[in-house]
């Protein structure tokens, strides 16, 4: 970096079309010379037109600040001599180059010419696991001060301090690794492969030691893995606390944070007699309570004490990961015991080595497979797992991941010269030495159900968000046979003419005259695939427009497809096992010449070999959905809006999985412990009973939250809101979305509004926009705003006045305690809609059970939902919030006391608006 002069800089702008009129508003560029920021230079700029409302919004920028500023023309020669004969730094370096020349241009300056670095693209390489790229959450990720984000400013000095981090990084990889990544350098543009350059050679001279925290094989460096010992001691007197006074004295000892909860502690005996008299237990256990250690401090000792291992499956990886990373230390402080954890994920989670070692010397110049194997080599210095769902990977990433990911030898383990070194061997190991094994739902059913073996033998689980085991268990039976997906199968297997898989194949057995009836079998398999989803797209245009649902087939016992599109399925299926049969066959003649093959030729048919198993997997699929007749299985398409062919599938889902569960599950352990915030529906434990395929007999436990939900919230229901039903919708979002404007302004925005349908969220959305009584606010919808839940969510906190509107996604999983949520709405009772497809066979099957389908499915499938949203609001002890119920039939029905039932006790206030706004006011006061 000595020598260097790097000019970052960041503009604000009118908007984000530098081709058009949009115009330059802000400009700012840091000084960096010496591995320090020198200097910085700011000035706003008069863009000779309005700001937009947006623009004003996000950057705090508005025609005062600008009225009195210089026209670019008249600072343009400071800027030129500024930043000439550096190296030009932006965060999206593009955006900001691109209007910098023309701004420049126009003032009719000589064109910069100047080397470019880019901190996105930095930040990618150098820190693959980072959850977002975005610049203020790289900021709150390193802990850097970003007083005023979207103020260039502000955003240029985080950007250069940003860039000093990653070239610091940079400059402690290990030259094996720079070495790698400089050769993939040369196919970016830009400074960065002329820097990485410089630094190898500087390693090259300076030969130093490889550091002992890592190990190099092959060119590639790793981080070193210590397989953990199975630490059991039969002199070992810790015993599990019985009593109240012991749970509180150990976690006195040893963490003054912890406070000792009477319902943690009854949950912890709860599950502690379970596993000892060997019975399943269902345990609701409200927010507040602190459910992970409730049940992981029984998990340890039992595991201890009778030297088995003990699974505990989530619904997520997300929650996977915080359990490892945060409850077990946390655990292991607390009891002293010195606990053997791991995460154990599906096989295709972990990067295959080999493979990824020869696509390293393949040269394909896509930027999203040059940037994924740059952050590979640099992730490979960091992880200890090799589990990709550590990797923020682009979407071209994701499917470049497809050829490295691990499947399993089709050769001998013994052809893998990375056999030592392997990442799911080394898990495997992981799991067979643990007292706790993480696993998701996903894992832990398909090592039931998917004829595949995954995990260690275990008699005792913990399956943690319960409330989601069903919907996992249908998820694991259910599948999609979708044209997007098979027309990435074609193409990646090409043709004989096409570099692709066929060809290589081809040029591996010549002799191997098979591949030509591959290449007439994949002709034609394209037009059948053609046929069988225009037929697919024709029944969802003829059901109607705005469709992008339709049932074939309620239920595949009673019913069976339509002649034209069976024919046309089986017509796909049939060569779709032509291609799979002759590709084994060439498979299982390449295995007998292995012996004669290359590295790169061996890495290769396991990559075909992993195509297969995914391409049978497809196979199987279709097969299932024209010929089996499996319990309760409905067939229906999906599309979106437009219908475009490119995203019809074909979907299969399970309906019910009760019995699945009893048999294949629930049978073969000797105790399940079953916990969640919502089990419950009415304080009855029947629903789920049922639904999870428990009997009577099964132990059932409710712990009530701590919080007092008398004293911090309040449940608001208006009396003079239009009723949903039999009002058109313009005028009811009309009168919502006025209502919604003026509580904001009594909650000062803080608000998170809950849908059950999108075009009502779209509508209310668009109307709240338009108030110019809230333009100050910052209203967000998913949908609409750009960005997942949860990222929609982080810009929700990033605002002081904001209004986040949410659907189905919404309803749970999103934590905002504090003050930055003080007012949850939700604007319907959370019924499933009845035109949703697996709603209608849910309805069907039940009523074909002689069962009423309202009482025994939609109202506690809604009342579940409304008690994962209702709880969104109070996350903390110290927590203060008012509910808004816009459904009167909550108050008015006799099915709404289900909803009130279900939740803890409430004060509740009905009244016209203006009574509610009152009511808001003094609460808050």
């Amino acid at each position: 970096m000595k020598n260097k002069r790097y000019i970052v800089v960041d503009l604000e702008t009118t908007g984000n079309q530098a081709n058009k009129a949009d115009k330059i508003i802000q400009f700012s560029a840091c000084i960096v010379e010496d591995g320090e920021i020198i200097d910085q230079f700011s000035t706003f700029l008069n863009p000779e037109k309005r700001i937009p409302p947006f623009i004003k919004e996000l950057t705090g920028i508005s025609e005062k600040d600008v009225k009195d500023a210089p026209l670019f023309e008249d600072v343009s020669s400071i800027i030129h001599s500024l930043i000439d004969g550096g190296i030009f730094v932006a965060h999206n370096v593009s955006f900001d180059w691109t209007f910098l020349q023309k701004e420049m241009h126009e003032a009719g300056e000589v064109p910069l010419k100047m080397k470019l670095l880019d901190t996105v693209e930095l930040a990618r390489i150098m820190y693959p696991t980072v959850d977002s790229f975005k610049l203020q959450d790289l900021a709150d990720e390193f802990g850097l001060g970003h007083d005023s984000p979207h103020r260039a400013d502000s955003d240029a000095r985080v950007t250069a301090e940003l860039m000093l981090l990653f070239l610091e990084k940079l400059e402690t990889l290990p030259l094996a690794t720079i070495r790698k990544l400089t050769t993939l350098s040369q196919h970016l543009t830009g400074y960065l492969a002329e820097l990485l350059f410089e630094i190898e050679m500087r390693k090259e001279r300076e030969l130093a030691m490889l550091d002992t925290k890592w190990t190099e094989y092959r060119g590639l460096v790793i981080r070193k893995k210590n397989l953990q010992e199975v630490q059991y001691s039969r002199a070992d007197t810790r015993r599990y606390p019985e009593t109240d006074e012991e749970k509180t004295t150990l976690f006195k000892a040893t963490d003054e944070t912890l406070i000792p909860r009477a319902g943690q502690f009854i949950m912890m005996d709860t599950v502690m007699a379970s596993w000892e008299k060997q019975e399943n237990t269902l345990i609701e256990a409200g927010t507040g309570i602190g459910k992970t250690l409730g049940y992981s401090l029984p998990a340890i000792y039992f595991a201890k004490e009778h030297q088995i291992p003990i699974v505990i499956s989530t619904y997520t990886n997300l929650l996977q990961s915080q359990i490892f990373h945060k409850d077990i230390p946390l655990l292991a402080e607390l009891t002293d015991f010195d606990i053997q954890a791991v995460v154990l994920k599906g096989r295709e989670h972990y990067i295959n080595l080999f493979k990824f070692e020869q696509l390293l010397s393949e040269v394909d110049k896509t930027y999203d497979v040059v940037l994924t194997k740059m952050q590979i080599l640099v992730w490979l210095t960091e992880t200890t797992t090799g589990d990709i769902d550590e990797v923020n990977l682009s979407g071209g990433g994701q499917l470049f991941w497809n050829r490295m990911k691990h499947t399993g030898w089709f050769l001998s383990p013994q052809k893998d010269p990375w056999l030592v070194h392997d990442f799911y061997l080394f898990n495997q190991k992981q799991a067979k030495a643990a007292d706790l094994i993480i696993v998701n739902h996903a894992l832990l059913l398909q090592d039931h159900f998917g004829g595949g073996k995954w995990l260690p033998d275990y008699e005792y689980a913990v399956i943690d968000e319960a409330h989601h085991f069903t919907d996992a268990a249908r998820a694991q039976q259910s599948f999609v046979f979708s044209y997007r997906r098979m027309k990435f199968f074609i193409n990646r297997l090409g043709t004989l003419g096409k570099e692709a898989m066929l060809q290589r194949l081809e040029l591996m057995f010549p002799e191997q005259h098979q591949l030509f009836d591959i290449e007439i079998a994949i002709i034609k398999l394209e037009e059948a695939l053609e046929n069988l989803f225009l037929l697919l797209a024709q029944k969802l245009l003829r059901a109607s427009k705005n469709t992008t649902e339709l049932i074939l087939v309620e239920n595949v016992i009673d019913e069976k497809l339509d002649a034209a599109l069976f024919f046309a399925g089986e017509k796909v299926l049939l060569l779709m096992r032509e291609v799979s049969s002759t590709l084994e066959f060439v498979l299982e003649y390449g295995k007998r010449e292995a012996e004669n093959f290359s590295e790169g030729e061996s890495v290769f048919l396991e990559e075909v070999y992993s195509f297969v198993l995914d391409w049978k997997r497809a196979e199987s699929q279709l097969s299932r959905m024209l010929y089996e007749k499996e319990e309760a299985m409905m067939l229906y398409i999906e599309a979106d809006r437009n219908k475009a062919l490119s995203s019809v599938r074909l979907r299969a889902d399970i309906v019910q999985v009760n019995h699945t569960l009893q048999k294949d599950f629930f049978d073969t352990k000797k105790s399940v412990v079953l916990t969640s915030a919502t089990l419950t529906v009415d304080d009855s434990f029947a629903y789920i009973r049922a639904e999870l395929g428990l009997d009577a007999a099964t132990k059932t436990k409710q712990i009530k939250s701590p919080f007092d939900y008398g004293e911090n919230a309040r449940i608001l229901i208006p009396s003079d809101m239009l009723p949903v039903k039999g009002t058109p919708v313009e005028e009811y979002t009309s009168k919502l979305a006025a209502y919604l404007s003026a509580i904001a302004k009594e909650t000062s925005g803080r608000m998170l509004v809950l849908f059950t349908a999108h075009d009502m969220l779209q509508k209310t959305y668009r109307k709240m926009n338009q108030d110019a009584s809230i333009a100050e606010y910052r209203i967000l919808a998913q949908g609409v705003s750009s960005g997942s839940p949860a990222r929609l969510t982080k810009q929700f906190l990033a605002f002081d006045k904001a209004i986040l509107l949410g659907t189905m996604s919404f309803w749970e999983g999103v934590d905002i305690p504090g003050d930055d949520l003080s007012c949850l709405v939700i604007v319907r009772l959370p019924f499933a809609p009845l035109e949703d497809p697996y709603t209608k066979a849910q309805i069907a099957l039940r009523k074909k059970m002689g069962l009423n389908a309202f009482q025994t499915y939609s109202l506690p499938e809604a009342v579940l939902r409304f008690k994962q949203g209702f709880g969104r609001l109070i996350r903390r002890e110290t927590d203060r919030g008012i509910v808004f119920v816009f459904d009167n039939r909550m108050d008015t029905t006799n099915f709404g006391k289900a909803f009130l039932n279900s939740i803890p006790e409430v004060p509740i206030v009905k009244g016209r608006e203006l009574e509610l706004l009152e009511e808001v006011k003094k609460f808050f006061e």
